[in-house]
């Protein structure tokens, strides 16, 4: 087990480096999570994962990014938002950082489905580089694991479990629901904020959380199976969210093992 790097000495850093060729840099946004869940719960859960993981594996473990792309979620007071090409350059300069003193092998815990664009274009850059790189999102893990853990939207049963399972967070469950989204009209469903379903075939488009919901929780169907009797967040619990974030944390160990096998030249 390492320190976090934001509590080494130089010393220690340097001591550190030189056992590791692994950096993982969590990922989150500071965005409305619906009327039950605070603002931070994005960086909170990526942050969570990551001082879990690294109890467990030899890695330099960066602070966590709080601040993505969320400009969607700005109809919502508190949210805030980088544009994407800013955020793609700070993640690389982050990752530049890294390399700089060795790392070869870098991992992002992402806690934001805005931030994967910008994640993508560094993870090509880094390639690019000779660096093996990758990002995971956490709730494409749980959805495969348990259909009452697959993903059904923004401040869902999952992430709200997984909130009230970590330590010194507010999270309101009486104000927690399973609101419906809003109509477009008789004969088109919104699935998510990219897509809306007409007859037997799915159209895309973009949409902000305000287009959809008056309270910024949504539902997203286009991400889970289990679209007939979705979980409500009301009913979260905190011992199913360390059930989750257990799992979650498994499978990233697990992975890690594996990724650092993989190796590539520069172009």
């Amino acid at each position: 087990m390492m320190k976090q790097l934001k509590d080494m000495t130089w010393e220690e850093a340097k001591e550190a480096f030189r056992n590791t060729k692994l950096g993982i840099i969590p990922t989150g946004s500071i965005e409305q999570h619906g009327p039950h869940l605070p603002l931070g719960t994005d960086f909170i859960i990526a942050d969570y994962l990551a001082k879990e993981v690294s109890r467990r594996v030899e890695a330099i473990v960066t602070p966590t990014i709080p601040i993505g792309f969320a400009a969607y979620h700005q109809d919502f007071e508190g949210t805030l938002s980088i544009p994407t090409e800013i955020l793609a350059s700070y993640y690389q300069t982050v990752a530049d950082s890294l390399i700089l003193y060795g790392i070869t092998h870098i991992l992002f815990i992402n806690g934001h489905g805005g931030n994967a664009t910008a994640l993508t274009a560094v993870c090509h850059s880094l390639r690019d580089k000779g660096i093996t790189a990758a990002f995971i999102h956490w709730w494409q893990i749980t959805g495969e694991m348990k259909t009452e853990w697959e993903p059904t939207g923004h401040g869902d049963f999952s992430e709200t479990s997984m909130m009230l399972a970590i330590p010194d967070n507010h999270v309101d469950l009486q104000k927690a629901a399973l609101r419906p989204n809003k109509l477009l009209t008789d004969k088109i469903q919104i699935m998510d904020l990219t897509t809306f379903k007409f007859g037997p075939g799915v159209v895309n488009t973009y949409f902000r959380s305000g287009d959809i919901s008056d309270t910024g929780d949504l539902l997203e169907y286009s991400h889970s199976s289990n679209t007939d009797f979705p979980k409500s967040p009301a009913d979260a619990t905190a011992e199913n969210g360390q059930e989750l974030l257990k799992a979650v944390v498994d499978y990233i160990v697990d992975f890690i093992d594996e990724f650092k096998k993989i190796h590539f030249d520069p172009v």
